[in-house]
């Protein structure tokens, strides 16, 4: 029996110079674009601006038509406080190239706002004359701005499923954000349809950006 080939003394292998050729040309297509690159500084406040910014325009619409009082966002200010600042590092986090500790601190910010919003929920002043998954569905479509532009971002850089998952956090800041303004329901109903639907838009803006080829591999 002969024995195996050494890799240090075989030739190296022969290069197609077509193949080499059509590479090169594509690269300088590909260069020839001059597509414009964006900051992930600029993404990450776009990604905060979309979410934070919906959420406040909502809480503006509740206090011009008087489903909102004074009175009650200054005793609701503290949570919404939370999560609004869930939503700003859970975005930079998101999208910082090295933001690797920020994120799992953007974690651990989601999971006590999340604890925060049950434990700190009133029980409920009345039967609700809507399905309980409506709050659910809501929170979800108006989160969709935000999630576009979450998984627009995240294409500028390789899939990585934990900053996926912290974008997809972010995201889900608004329904929790509204649903503390617009649904009076108790603990129960807040853990089921409304860390729910957080959950899903997590999980959705995860396997979008996994999905979707990204237009740089950069880290």
């Amino acid at each position: 029996m002969s024995p195996p080939p050494d890799p240090w003394r075989s030739s190296p292998p022969r290069l197609d110079p077509r193949a080499m050729e059509r590479a090169l040309a594509a690269s300088r297509a590909e260069l020839a674009l001059k597509r414009p690159v964006r900051r992930w500084r600029a993404q990450a406040v776009g990604l905060f601006a979309a979410s934070a910014g919906l959420a406040l325009a909502v809480a503006g619409v509740f206090l011009a038509v008087g489903r909102l009082t004074g009175a009650m966002l200054t005793g609701r200010a503290p949570m919404l406080a939370m999560l609004l600042s869930t939503g700003a590092v859970c975005s930079w986090g998101a999208l910082s190239p090295r933001g690797r500790q920020l994120r799992w601190v953007g974690v651990g910010m989601a999971l006590l706002s999340s604890a925060l919003l049950v434990l700190t929920r009133a029980a409920p002043r009345g039967p609700s004359t809507l399905p309980e998954w409506v709050c659910t569905v809501s929170h979800v479509a108006l989160a969709l701005v935000p999630l576009v532009v979450a998984v627009v971002a995240l294409r500028s850089a390789a899939f990585d499923p934990l900053r996926a998952a912290v974008a997809g956090l972010a995201v889900g800041t608004v329904g929790a954000f509204v649903g503390e303004l617009a649904c009076e329901q108790g603990p129960g109903h807040v853990a089921t349809y409304h860390l729910g639907a957080w959950a899903l838009l997590t999980l959705t803006t995860w396997a979008l950006s996994k999905r979707l080829k990204p237009r740089t591999y950069a880290p």
